[in-house]
């Protein structure tokens, strides 16, 4: 087994391999941090494997970045770190649908709102998102669509994809890491 100072040095180094073992080797102990650190209410809005993949994702685009303190603990600490903030933005979305729910809508609905050069950037995003989608491996493709451009559940997507949780889990994670690789060019 690859020693994490190791396996950090390649990841900074852009191995993606040695990055998805690293959040191998952290998802299950953070996914515990989170559970234990999330407000309930919190959970009724969002679950505590979201928090995860949208942590491991910002990692992903952050681990160059990366300064380790010398112990095999800092980048579970740096990935806790990303995690506790990620609580924070769902926590203030949280309360902003809450103030959004109390007062009537009186004016035309956002979307319909957008400018458009606006609505041109997201159609090239959305563009740009399907293009790095088909270069992903089928599997890890399709997880990643159904979790996230379907928004169905772990236990969902894993029924659908007919393999255990924890395969989504990492399907999504390795698919994730893939395509912030290919969005970030």
């Amino acid at each position: 087994m690859a020693h994490t100072s190791f396996l950090v040095d390649a990841a900074r180094d852009g191995d993606r391999s040695a990055l998805t073992t690293l959040f191998t080797r952290h998802e299950g102990r953070l996914l515990a941090w989170v559970r234990a650190t999330m407000p309930h209410p919190l959970t009724l809005r969002i679950s505590a494997e979201d928090i995860v993949q949208e942590t491991l994702l910002q990692a992903v685009r952050k681990v160059g970045g990366f300064q380790p303190t010398g112990d095999s603990g800092s980048f579970y600490r740096w990935l806790v770190g990303i995690a506790r903030f990620k609580l924070m933005e769902a926590r203030r979305a949280q309360r902003a649908a809450k103030r959004a729910n109390e007062r009537p809508l009186t004016g035309p609905v956002a979307s319909s709102q957008t400018s458009p050069s606006g609505r041109v950037l997201a159609g090239e995003r959305a563009q740009r998102l399907s293009e790095a989608l088909a270069t992903l491996p089928e599997r890890q493709a399709l997880a990643v669509r159904l979790r996230w451009l379907e928004g169905l559940s772990v236990a969902e997507t894993a029924a659908k994809l007919e393999c255990s949780e924890t395969a989504v889990k990492s399907l999504v994670c390795r698919g994730m890491a893939d395509l912030a690789g290919r969005l970030s060019r």
